[in-house]
Order: C-alpha cells, then structure tokens, then sequence
C-alpha cells in the first residue's frame, strides 16, 4: 500500500556561491563559481544545465556539502534559515552522476541498508525495523526495481545492472516523492525537459545564463532569448537543444555576454527578490532541526555495517578463496620440500635445519605479501562506497573501521591454521599441541599486520599504485630487518633502529623460538663449517660425532639475540603493530575522502 511520510516542504536558497581552489601550476585561484544564486522551491523540479565545465556538479557539491577543499563564500538557506550540516544531511538526498554501490549486494540489500540508517524509528509510518523494510519494498516497486531486486549489483567490468538501473538504484536509496528536486540534465528530450518546472542554465566559469520558471512548452525560456537577440526557434525543435546552442553551440553570438545580460534581466532581479523574501519570512514553525546526525544507535550502526562487509566477504571468492588456495598452495611447495624425510626425525642435519628456519622466513615473507596486496584493492572498493555514507550522514568512520577488522579476522585465522596444517606436518615438526599453537599465533599475527596494513595504506592514500609503495616499503623493510638476509649480531649502530621496528622480525623470532627452544634434537654439523668450530670439534673428529642440538644450533645462528626470554616482547610488539594499524585506518577514514575532493 501507499506510504508517504510525512515531511517539512523545504525552498531552499543559494545567495552569490562562490567556490574557488588553488590552480595545480601555481598560486593563483580558479574560480569555479561566480556569485550563483537562485532558489529550488517546495513541491516544484529544477533542471540545472550547462555546457561542459559550466560548473553544474560543482554547484550541486557545494550546496550538498561534498566538497573538501577550496574556498566557499556565499549563503545556503532551508526555509531562510541558515544550512547546518547536521540537519541539513538528515533531510536531504544526494545522487551523483556516477554513484557507487557495493557490486557484491544485491538491489534489495542495497535499500534495506539505507532504509535501515536514513530512516526514522520514531515516525509513526515507520515504528520499528519491520516498518523500515516495508518501506524499501515500497520504494522498490515506485521504482520499478521489484524484479531485479535479488540480482548482484555487480560492476561495469564484470558485469551486473545496466546503467540506467543502477541510475535508479541510486535514485532509490536518497530520494523520495513530493520534495524539493534539483537535477542535472544533459541534452534532454522535449518530453523529459517539460517534466522540470524550472531551470538554472550555467556557462563556462560558473555563471549564471538564466534562471527562472519554463512555463507551459518553455515558452517563458523561449520568449527570453528570442526577446534578447537570440535566433527564433524552428518548429518542433526540442527547447533544451536550442537553448544550448544559442549560447554555447556552433551558432552561438560570441559577441553576447549572457552572464551579463542575465544580471541586467528583471529575471534575475526577481530571483534575488524571492529569496530575499524567503530570508525575511522565516520563523521557527518551518526550520528544519535535528540534534543527530545519525538516526540509529552506535551499535546498531556498528552491526548493520558488520553484517554488510560480512555479506560482501562471503560473495568475494576472487578475493577470499583465492588468498585460502594460495596459503594451501605455498605450504604444500615449502613443505614438499622435506616431505622424502618421511617426517619427524630423530637427528637433523645443519643443512636440513637451516632449510627449514629459511622456510619459516619465507612462509610469513610470501602469505604476508599476499595477504596485503589482495586487501589493497578490495578495501579500496569499501572505502570509496564508505565515503558516499558518511556524505549521507548515515555512517560514521569507526564503524566501518571495526567492520573490516570483524570481517577479515575470521579468514586471517582460517588461512593461518590451514597454512600451518598443512606445512608443520610436512616439515615434521609436530611435537607437541602447544607448540603447533604457537606456530599458529605468530603466523596468525603475522598475516593480521599484513592484513591490515593493506587496509590502512590504502586508507590513507588515494589510489593502488601509490598504496602499492607503501606496501613495497613495508615488505622491503620486513625482508631485510628480520633476521635471515642479515643475522641479527650483525646489526650495529643505527641499524639497530631497523631491526628494533620490523614487525616482521618479532613474528620471525616468535616463531623460531617457540618451535625450537630447548629442543634436543641432534643436529649434525657439515664438517669443517662455522658451527662445527663453534662446537668446538676439532678436525680429527669423525664428521658424525660433531653435532649439537637444535636449541644450539638457534642459538648460533641468530648470535643468541633470538631467544625465548622475548616471547613477551614479540607478542607485545605485534599487537601494538596490529593496533597501530588499525590506528591508521580509523585515523584515514575520519580525516580524508579521495572521492569527492
């Protein structure tokens, strides 16, 4: 059935906008827009047009408050009082020309979670969360969206809605029937341009050509150029072509200075008039007030996002399957390696040993590049549809922050334990639970920093490659400090710094501490070798009776800087590194927007 809530009918006023940023080649200011004023009233459509460049989305960004940077002068009213953002965000909609939607949602899950967080529990017509998802199905059906309302949105690669479909998806989750309606419009039909009650027409550096009422077959829009010096429309001619081409097409009088002509016009003496009116009438029965931002609770907020990115975690098998099959991949090559020893051994040799503390290296080197470069691109896709709710005052930066921690811990550990599995028994290190579950926590930890430091380099910046740096650096650092390119005894002096601050040497000492402290297991040394000195056999020795133990041989190999007097230590640093990160993250998503600048 029929729902229409109820709402205040806003006119909104725009008084001489100017907008203005810095050129990239220097100093000087460009200005985007000049002294635009007008007025998009209650209950009426206003078609904002332009030539290209004529500063039409700029418009609309500033007066939807989107834009980041520049300088803005000028006033905003609803209703003559003045716009204040948190109101402002809990009244209106705003769809932008190419809107991005989650391509792993479908239609229905799409709406259901704007319902959810736009709308009001305290609206009679609403009530309670059953009365939020009756109204998506309502709007669903406005919008002819009622068929396709279980598809994947998808994306333009691979496929999914049309664009006229997601253009009504859009549509769909910021607006509804019966308010005040500005749109852009680019070269329309006759038909669609006689839907607008009024137009807004802008030139090339954001002035205003005309604004004011169509009038019945444009005939108001007509008799104003043509009474100006314009050619005659022909018959039949579509309005909107001919207007855009008397200014601003092949024919256009170059020597016509439209802006100009315009502010000499009692149209827009008019203009000005009405909304000095709407200032002066203004009164408290009409102001649009909210106190909140947010219409839900935190937590709610908090569990309808942690629920959303679990949805688009568990469609994403290019993302998530794929990073399962390369763990199980990796730790099947490493540990196919001494797979011909048939297992756990009751004596090592130097080699063999040294093979396997390289593995362990290489395991967390390769499953942490992995995991961080496929975080890279799919945080960015959930980041970029973030800033479009957070525009909308619907979300804030903490709880996508804790959603993607909530959402990617379960794989982390899943990758971890399958990894693990799968190479301890190769290797043949089972010993004992205990050890197999330290194995697990250090790998475990090691893949979250990755993880997560993929999540927060590509937060912090604008795009791929330049996060793709960011994760070159960390890898760099982590292959070098760690301990196996370069021994730890061999770090002096400002080196130290590095080796210090590598979280990938914490997660490399945990490991090889845990799995082999006071570990007595023979390890026969290679004849003549720096460990068969450091035994102290002597060259007269049989080869065979020159061994150590493997908590020995850890020993010499890492100068006895690796030992298990740092569990502490290890486990501390990279949970702090882990905090950090997530730092990081929530710190980006707060601050920055790489989408609408």
């Amino acid at each position: 059935k029929e729902m229409n809530l109820p709402f205040t009918p806003v006119d909104l006023t725009f008084h001489k906008l100017v907008y203005e940023v810095l050129a990239s080649t220097g100093a000087d200011k460009i200005r985007l827009l000049n002294e635009v004023s007008g007025t998009f009233r209650a209950g009426r459509m206003c078609a904002l047009m332009g030539s290209s460049g004529a500063g039409k989305t700029t418009l609309l960004d500033v007066i939807a408050m989107r834009k980041t940077s520049g300088d803005i002068e000028g006033e905003i009213r609803l209703n003559g009082h003045l716009q204040e953002r948190t109101s402002f965000l809990r009244c209106s909609g705003y769809v932008e020309q190419f809107d991005v939607q989650q391509p792993e949602l479908t239609v229905r899950e799409t709406v259901e979670f704007c319902a959810r967080l736009r709308l009001d529990t305290k609206d009679p017509m609403i009530g309670d969360d059953a009365g939020k998802l009756r109204y998506a199905a309502h709007v669903l059906q406005i919008m002819e969206l009622t068929d396709i309302q279980n598809l994947q949105v998808g994306s333009y690669s691979e496929g999914g809605l049309s664009f006229e479909q997601r253009k009504r998806l859009a549509k769909l989750v910021k607006a509804d029937t019966g308010r005040t309606v500005c749109a852009t419009i680019h070269q329309p039909s006759s038909a669609v341009f006689e839907m607008f009650d009024d137009l807004l027409l802008l030139q090339k550096g954001g002035n205003v050509v005309f604004f004011g009422e169509l009038g019945k077959d444009s005939a108001k829009l007509i008799d104003y150029f043509e009474s100006r010096g314009a050619n005659k429309i022909k018959f039949g001619e579509n309005p909107a072509s001919w207007m855009l081409s008397v200014f601003s097409g092949p024919s256009a009088d170059e020597q016509v200075n439209w802006a100009g002509v315009y502010k000499a016009s009692h149209q827009c003496k008019d203009s000005l008039k009405l909304i000095s009116t709407i200032k002066d009438s203004a009164d408290e029965g009409n102001r649009i007030q909210y106190d909140e931002i947010y219409v839900t609770t935190f937590q709610e907020r908090m569990r309808l996002m942690i629920q959303r990115l679990y949805r688009i975690y568990k469609r994403s098998p290019a993302y998530n399957l794929a990073r399962i099959m390369i763990a199980i991949f990796y730790s099947f090559i490493i540990g196919s390696v001494f797979l011909k020893s048939g297992g756990r051994r009751d004596a090592w040799k130097e080699n063999d040993i040294t093979a396997v503390i390289s593995t362990m290296f290489f395991s967390l080197i390769v499953i942490g590049i992995t995991s961080i470069s496929m975080a890279v691109p799919v945080t960015q896709q959930i980041r970029d549809v973030f800033y479009k709710h957070r525009a909308s005052g619907m979300v804030s930066h903490t709880s996508l922050s804790w959603a993607l921690f909530f959402s990617e811990t379960p794989y982390i550990c899943m990758i971890s334990l399958l990894f693990g599995i799968v190479y301890y028994a190769a290797v043949g290190l089972f010993h004992t639970g205990e050890q197999f579950g330290l194995f697990w926590v250090f790998f475990t930890l090691n893949v979250a920093i990755y993880s997560y430091f993929g999540q927060a380099f590509i937060c912090l910046v604008k795009d791929t490659p330049t996060a793709g740096a960011l994760v070159g650096a960390l890898i760099g650092y982590n292959i070098f400090f760690s301990g196996l390119i370069v021994k730890p005894q061999y770090f002096v002096g400002p080196f130290q710094l590095g080796y210090w601050t590598a979280p990938g040497r914490f997660a490399f000492e945990g490991l090889v501490v845990t799995q082999f402290h006071e570990n007595d297991t023979p390890v026969l040394a290679n004849y003549l070798s720096p460990y068969f000195f450091y035994l102290n056999c002597t060259m007269d020795e049989v080869p065979e009776d020159c061994q150590g133990t493997i908590s020995d041989y850890v020993n010499y190999f890492f100068g006895g800087r690796f030992t298990i007097d740092n569990f502490w230590v290890d486990v501390g640093a990279l949970l702090a590194y882990m905090c950090l990160a997530k730092i990081a993250t929530e710190f980006a998503l707060w601050k920055f927007n790489y989408v609408n600048t």
